[in-house]
């Protein structure tokens, strides 16, 4: 389950030129479900977006009162700075504007036509979609969770604040940065280095001689990471001495290297 984020001032929904949601302060949140999605990934995403802070410390209560008749929390000193992420949305009463958003798990890795195999099917979407819904209002108050129209075509508005924007993913995938600028023995030894110690030795046994087959090696969450066989060869017989001295180029400015070389 994918969410994308956005901290706002106010946000809008649209269907045949009549609004149908509204939202002052809060966040405004992109949901997407994916084909595998259970009861724990709704969860995960209901906790995590009542409890992420996203606002400052300066954001207050927009009631005059707490629920229970309390007052106002005035715990930050006015007259010092506002403290960054330091409350979240129901420390500042703020709403919450879902809109369904299928197109989260689209994917372009062949052509320049985005796959949406990924998402799951609208029939099962649609209930679980609103499950979703149901128990974020259970767990905050529901008059402050507002919806757009599921599998609608929906114009949203949103004022974004900041801007703010975070990317939310209930299966904590990770991304593996390989830049052009970084060093090759380094960036090769650090796809080797995620693998399981397991699948590094069976990768050094599978390269013999010349002419390495290809290999697929999954990292501790399960991702695959395709790597042709040269690399993943000469990322498994990378020493450590190898890429201390790769770090320490990349550290050294261009003169440096030059009066090390002379």
């Amino acid at each position: 389950m994918r969410a994308v984020l956005q901290r706002v001032l106010q946000a809008s929904v649209e269907v045949n030129g009549q609004q149908i949601s509204k939202i002052k302060q809060g966040l405004c949140v992109l949901v997407g479900l994916s084909v595998d999605d259970t009861s724990a990934d709704i969860d995960f995403m209901v906790r995590k977006l009542l409890s992420v802070r996203v606002f400052d410390s300066s954001h207050n209560a927009q009631s005059s009162a707490s629920e229970d008749g309390g007052p106002q929390d005035s715990s930050s000193d006015a007259s010092a700075p506002p403290k960054m992420w330091a409350k979240s949305v129901v420390d500042i009463g703020g709403e919450i504007l879902c809109v369904s958003q299928f197109t989260l798990y689209g994917q372009v890795l062949k052509g320049s036509k985005p796959d949406f195999h990924l998402s799951m099917k609208s029939e099962t979407s649609k209930q679980m979609y609103h499950d979703f819904l149901d128990r974020l209002k259970r767990a905050y108050h529901p008059d402050r969770i507002k919806d757009g129209e599921f599998g609608a075509m929906m114009l949203v508005n949103i004022a974004n604040d900041g801007p703010v924007t975070l990317e939310l993913d209930s299966r904590k995938f990770e991304y593996v940065p390989v830049t052009a600028k970084s060093s090759p023995v380094i960036a090769k030894s650090n796809i080797v280095a995620k693998a399981k110690p397991e699948k590094n030795k069976q990768a050094k046994s599978k390269f013999k001689g010349d002419k390495p087959e290809k290999e697929t090696v999954r990292d501790g969450e399960g991702v695959a990471v395709e790597e042709v066989a040269a690399t993943a060869a000469v990322a498994a017989t990378v020493t450590t001495e190898e890429i201390e001295t790769e770090i320490e180029k990349l550290s050294l400015p261009k003169h440096t290297q030059q009066e090390q070389k002379s």
